[in-house]
């Protein structure tokens, strides 16, 4: 998988939950993922934007859930 090419999660549970978020180990497109893997870890810039990525999705679900739990409280 190149820079130009986008990978499809696909919500496995609730979501809300930052681990409904996953890829399949058995498609088809799992030859790929050795190499995407070695690509960004040989790659710095690649790699700190990859996790700058995932910390700001994770802020992002923690503070929709944070919402999600305030307004349950407000219901009654």
């Amino acid at each position: 998988m190149d820079s130009s090419e986008k990978q499809n999660f696909t919500v496995n549970s609730d979501v809300g939950g930052t681990a409904g978020y996953v890829g399949s180990a058995f498609a088809p497109h799992t030859k790929g993922v050795g190499k995407a893997a070695d690509k960004y870890l040989n790659d710095s810039l690649l790699l700190n934007q990859l996790t700058e990525r995932v910390y700001q999705l994770l802020i992002e679900d923690m503070r929709i859930q944070r919402e999600r739990v305030n307004n349950y409280g407000h219901r009654w």
